[in-house]
């Protein structure tokens, strides 16, 4: 009989090990702030079963993201979630996972690619895909909002702008699904250990072929930006232009739909801030904020300290891997009024769901181009909202997005 994985053997602890917050357990998938509220007031410098440490203060964690000595690995240099075995992927040579020049050397590199003619472009793509979705939808008179619209778009999007053809979509939507569990991969079974290298596998070569084509003949996309970016003296070594699409593929493709679909269902249960929106259309930049800050499709991420650092009078000694739980932050009382309540007319809504310092996102404002598009389309557009399900089904994936989302147009 196979040895219980790390995930398993975790899942089997009492939640009493976790304060009350088991971020591997349903009651947490389905709703993690009661759990992180409750330990934000009793533990908030939290030591886990992990030896990973929780932070849940919204000053705690911006302070380590933007003035602290942290970095994304450990001083040898391995990854705290990775899987060890997974080379193909390479998913820690991504810049997201990477620190200091390196960092900053991909990180100017990609910059270059979002912000040509590709992205520039985008607009028009979104408008007419979150219109043809709706068309949709009104025509069968209602839609499951998840797979049409918060799932379609951004997968359309992202192999759009990467240059991957229609043809292709479906497959690398499928891939690009798996290959996110990478993040987790560590605390993962065996079996879905293995479905992620393979999804990295595919995907590497993938973009192993899709970049000799570009190289023969550049085309209006990132793949071909970087190619561009490379020949005007800022060079990718080998095999950095695979990873780093890989990387951004995976990184801008759930997230963007946990935006959607979390931040429509936090419409349809509070209608009085669809009607607010309808009646001041001037606030959807802010509803987009606060979709971000009110259920972020990240609940958190980690750092790395380089030194130990005092946090509410616990040292935490250097080499401790930290969560930062983003979700925490983004509703802490200290922070914000009212937190639990969804309010788009809020003021100041510096959420933490993009991060901060020298890792944060830079497809921020791509990823709000399509927000806007998709909530503020869907709900200018249909008519009355009824849930089909009052029970919502969450994702296992490492992002918080919904599995489903059915509802009928009355």
């Amino acid at each position: 009989m196979a040895e219980p994985s790390l995930l398993e053997q975790l899942s089997a602890l009492p939640d009493e090990a976790w304060h009350g917050s088991n971020p591997l357990s349903a009651a947490f998938r389905d709703n993690p702030y009661p759990g992180l509220r409750a330990l934000q007031k009793d533990d908030p410098v939290n030591l886990t079963p992990l030896g990973v440490w929780r932070l849940t203060k919204y000053d705690d964690i911006a302070t380590i993201m933007k003035n602290s000595p942290v970095a994304m690995t450990l001083s040898d240099g391995t990854a705290p979630s990775f899987d060890p075995l997974d080379t193909r992927g390479d998913f820690h040579r991504f810049m997201l996972n990477m620190d200091g020049p390196e960092h900053l050397r991909l990180r100017r590199l990609v910059i270059k690619a979002f912000t040509g003619k590709a992205v520039k472009l985008m607009q028009h793509a979104i408008d007419e895909s979150v219109d043809n979705a709706i068309e949709k939808g009104l025509a069968a008179g209602g839609m499951d909002i998840c797979a049409d619209l918060a799932v379609d778009l951004p997968s359309r999007m992202i192999c759009r702008i990467m240059g991957i053809p229609e043809s292709d979509r479906l497959i690398f939507q499928r891939w690009a699904g798996e290959r996110t569990k990478a993040f987790w991969a560590r605390f993962l079974p065996e079996t879905e250990q293995l479905k992620i290298r393979e999804a990295g596998v595919a995907l590497a070569d993938y973009f192993d072929r899709l970049v000799q084509e570009r190289r023969k003949n550049l085309q209006d996309d990132l793949v071909s930006e970087l190619i561009r970016a490379e020949d005007e003296g800022d060079k990718l070594r080998e095999g950095e232009l695979v990873i780093q699409a890989i990387g951004l593929l995976v990184a801008a493709y759930e997230t963007t739909t946990g935006l959607i679909g979390n931040g429509l269902l936090a419409f349809i249960k509070n209608p009085e801030q669809r009607a607010l929106l309808h009646s001041d259309s001037s606030l959807l930049d802010s509803a987009v904020d606060e979709c971000l800050r009110y259920d972020t499709p990240i609940l958190f991420n980690w750092r790395v300290l380089q030194e130990a650092v005092e946090i509410r009078g616990k040292t935490l000694p250097a080499d401790s891997v930290l969560w930062l739980m983003l979700g925490a932050g983004n509703r802490d009382p200290d922070r914000f009024n009212d937190p639990d309540n969804f309010d788009i007319s809020r003021k100041n809504i510096a959420h933490l769901s993009f991060g901060g310092g020298s890792h944060y996102c830079l497809g921020n404002q791509f990823a709000r181009m399509e927000g806007r598009a998709a909530i503020g389309g869907f709900l200018s557009r249909v008519p009355k909202i009824k849930l089909i399900e009052k029970k919502m089904e969450w994702s296992n994936s490492f992002f918080r997005v919904l599995n489903k989302l059915p509802v009928e147009f009355i």
